[in-house]
């Protein structure tokens, strides 16, 4: 049924990758999917923003932020599992997205949002995706 399943993870927020990574890992075994696992940097973009960072800032913290997601994989997907690693660079919601149409995926997994609520909302991010991409999404607590 499944093919290749995105799962965005937030490498500082435990919530926003428990619940869809053990979905994704599952799914993936159940289906013989492929696992993007993508994280995205955030961009430094603004002119008063990049003023207080070195200039070679962002692609020092993309390389370690893909080091660390490799870590984060091996430790935490199962051998036998096909895995793509995505880092990014840019607005969340709109690198999910632009992630789920490059690598042709058929399921996005999130997390409603980080860290744990009463309510039931979702978070910014979350519900851009939810109400923009082309990709099914599976929003889980």
């Amino acid at each position: 049924m499944f093919k290749d399943i995105l799962i965005p993870i937030n490498l500082g927020d435990e919530a926003t990758w428990k619940n869809p990574l053990k979905t994704g890992i599952e799914l993936a075994q159940t289906m013989g999917a492929t696992l993007h696992l993508m994280t995205v940097v955030p961009s430094f973009n603004y002119p008063i923003v990049e003023s207080y960072f070195p200039v070679d800032f962002e692609q020092k913290a993309q390389a370690k932020v893909n080091e660390e997601m490799h870590k984060f994989v091996a430790e935490r997907v199962p051998q036998g599992i096909k895995k793509q690693i995505i880092v990014t660079v840019g607005a969340i919601s709109e690198q999910i997205m632009d992630a789920a149409d490059e690598t042709k995926c058929d399921l996005i997994i999130m997390s409603r949002r980080g860290r744990p609520r009463r309510h039931f909302t979702l978070g910014s991010n979350v519900n851009k995706v939810v109400h923009h991409a082309t990709t099914p999404v599976l929003v889980l607590d």
